[in-house]
């Protein structure tokens, strides 16, 4: 993902590390409002440990996707991993949902490098505590609790999380839902309301504008009174784009944005563009 306020660089990963309490705060205090019905979502590594020879309590084993080797969907195996208790500051959940994401694909294929071989996978999920750390406050078991981010663990049945790193879901949500909004959620809000404040009046460029990241930038910078312009690739595409916020939509396969974009926006370019395609849309946003 690329922003571009008056076309200043920022790099998606520069993004996803800048997430912190700010936008998990306001995500919080966002999700009691977010309903199925108001908002469309496209469908240090985790505190678990390889097994070791010695015997096991089997409350302390569950299965979690690993990967030993770097490549395709082979390389990920479902095994049976020793969690262990929580400690100090940690809590131990049950996921009851996964959010799968791209970023988890990057760690797999060797992209974005693991801090441990093997690892497992997974950057966001919602769960059920079920184990507090001694003298822990603030969480209970049975609380349903979403994290996103880092420690990267969420392909398994449990696993064990700072307390600092989670927030409470209310029961209106979804586990699905929350599951899948979280990370997605995050950057969205940070590109919207901190690296870029969308006003009322602006006029915003989203490219990939029915992805993930994409869809919910439509509907924020709409919701915020902006003018949203989407590219997208086709016109499923297209149809999903102008659902989600879009007031105009361009295929940019058929025509030349850029040209578009100065039409729309009568020569006075945008406030902001978000990038998430990358070099040959970027390369060519520097010609404007």
């Amino acid at each position: 993902m690329f922003i571009s306020p008056k076309f200043t660089k920022f790099h998606h990963r520069q993004i996803l590390h800048s997430l912190g309490s700010s936008s998990l705060n306001q995500l919080q205090r966002a999700l009691p409002k977010i309903t199925p019905s108001t908002i469309r979502v496209p469908y240090r590594g985790a505190a678990i440990r390889p097994i070791s020879s010695s015997a096991v309590a089997a409350s302390n084993m569950v299965k979690a996707i690993r990967v030993h080797e770097l490549g395709g969907p082979e390389v990920l195996k479902w095994e049976d991993v020793e969690i262990g208790e929580p400690k100090d500051g940690e809590i131990r959940v049950k996921n009851k949902a996964i959010g799968l994401n791209f970023i988890d694909v990057y760690f797999r294929k060797g992209v974005y490098k693991a801090s441990t071989m093997p690892f497992t996978p997974g950057m966001e999920a919602v769960g059920v505590v079920t184990a507090v750390g001694p003298g822990l406050t603030g969480r209970k078991i049975g609380d349903l609790v979403a994290y996103a981010g880092t420690p990267m663990g969420a392909y398994a049945e449990e696993q064990i999380l700072p307390t600092e790193k989670i927030i409470p879901v209310p029961p209106s949500i979804d586990p699905v839902i929350a599951a899948s909004i979280i990370l997605k959620g995050m950057t969205a809000q940070f590109l919207v309301r901190q690296c870029f404040k969308v006003e009322p009046r602006h006029t915003v460029l989203i490219h990939a504008a029915a992805g993930g990241v994409g869809s919910l930038l439509c509907q924020w910078a709409n919701a915020l009174g902006a003018t949203v312009i989407g590219t997208v690739s086709t016109n499923e595409k297209a149809a999903q784009a102008k659902e989600d916020g879009c007031h105009h939509v361009i295929l940019y396969k058929e025509e030349d944005f850029v040209t578009r974009v100065n039409e729309i926006a009568s020569g006075n370019g945008v406030e902001v563009v978000y990038d998430s395609v990358g070099k040959d849309t970027f390369e060519y946003e520097d010609t404007w």
